[in-house]
């Protein structure tokens, strides 16, 4: 059986660690590389370090200060954040990421996602997928582009052209700390078969707990519960080792 993966998020504004509330009014939390240092004393499974607006400012990650961050890891890393070609996730890798996440230009251009996976295998080529609940119960993929399309649809879309995971990240649990969306979940998981990170809503031991009984996610990304709160990932860990999953230790 797969062991669950427990992944703290770093969402960064360009300068500093923010962590933002369904997708707005971001609190600033930090420093990345001081948090990548934490994070990997506690032996975390993974780490995701995000530049949440390289794509709206229309510029490049900082490759310097991502550098620093992977560094301070020994564990896989993520790095998303104004990836928009092939080059673009050469100079990630080539620093030491070991998975370069899509979102901007999956939605503008999802061929990409083939070509990326295409060229460096499906293994580095993880997509965030962002989803927000409408008025009328639907899950749609939130963006500011434009893009009308549900993630039902996007979903099996990424899966076929190639991406080797997805990050879903529920758009009104976000930072909220209430507990995580077990029917959008549901939802995505029953129609893909590529890993999923199970993101937005962590607050409290219980919703772990909640999560993985209720769905069949194997891994879930957190930052609230991290920033705001006493809890740890070994807590987690050991919230879920007593329903019987199976953690890295």
């Amino acid at each position: 059986m797969l062991k669950v993966r427990i992944i703290p998020i770093l969402t960064f504004n360009g300068w500093s660690l923010v962590k933002t509330k369904q997708f707005s009014n971001p609190r600033i939390v930090g420093n990345p590389v001081q948090a990548a240092r934490i994070y990997n004393s506690r032996g975390v499974d993974e780490l995701i370090f995000l530049d949440i607006l390289a794509s709206k400012q229309k510029r490049k990650i900082n490759l310097n200060i991502v550098k620093d961050v992977i560094k301070e890891c020994f564990m896989p890393v993520g790095i998303g954040g104004g990836v928009k070609s092939i080059q673009d996730i050469n100079d990630l890798l080539r620093i030491g990421a070991d998975k370069v996440i899509l979102k901007t230009e999956a939605l503008l251009n999802p061929t990409f996602i083939k070509e990326s996976a295409n060229f460096f295998g499906s293994q580095c080529i993880s997509i965030a997928v962002d989803v927000i609940r409408n008025e009328n119960n639907k899950y749609m993929i939130y963006n500011d582009l434009g893009i009308d399309i549900t993630m039902d649809t996007f979903t099996k879309q990424v899966q076929d052209l190639g991406a080797g995971e997805i990050i879903l990240t529920s758009v009104n649990a976000d930072g909220m700390m209430g507990g995580f969306d077990i029917p959008m979940i549901n939802e995505a998981v029953k129609n893909i078969n590529i890993p999923v990170v199970c993101v937005g809503g962590g607050g409290e031991l219980s919703h772990y707990r909640n999560l993985f009984t209720n769905t069949i996610c194997e891994s879930v990304g957190s930052a609230s519960i991290f920033h705001f709160t006493q809890h740890t990932p070994l807590d987690i860990k050991n919230t879920l080792k007593e329903i019987g999953k199976p953690v890295r230790v």
